[in-house]
């Protein structure tokens, strides 16, 4: 294979790329949300992403805790839907979004690369997140 001059790695096989499709859901708080306002709907909201979890519709799901927009009710999530429309559905059904706290954006997104590593015991009932 030949070598990239300027680090000196191989070339990547560009068709070994995990190429699959979901869709990120970035929530920005409506203006004038309190982090009491978020507090008094987190368990609906927490019941949904749980039973979207079980539905196996999210991937990936949690607050943004610092950063630019970052604030009570701002977060990520990444869902598996077929296309816009159901990915908008799913996250217009949002507690949060429902009670008029955030609002948000959906935007296509392809994972290509990355690494997910965790250690599962069984006989202990615990698990490493790495």
């Amino acid at each position: 294979m030949d070598s990239l001059p300027a680090t000196g790695h191989e070339v990547p096989d560009l068709t070994r790329l995990l190429g699959r499709d979901y869709w990120v859901v970035t929530s920005t708080p409506i203006d004038g949300t309190t982090a009491d306002d978020i507090a008094a709907r987190a368990p609906a909201h927490i019941a949904w992403l749980l039973d979207l979890e079980e539905r196996h519709l999210v991937f990936l799901s949690g607050p943004l805790v610092s950063g630019p927009g970052a604030g009570p009710g701002s977060g990520v999530t990444v869902l598996r839907a077929c296309d816009e429309a159901e990915a908008t559905a799913i996250a217009s059904a949002d507690p949060f979004v429902t009670a008029g706290l955030r609002t948000f954006v959906v935007h296509q997104w392809r994972l290509n690369e990355g690494s997910v590593s965790m250690r599962l015991s069984l006989g202990r009932g615990t698990y490493e997140w790495q």
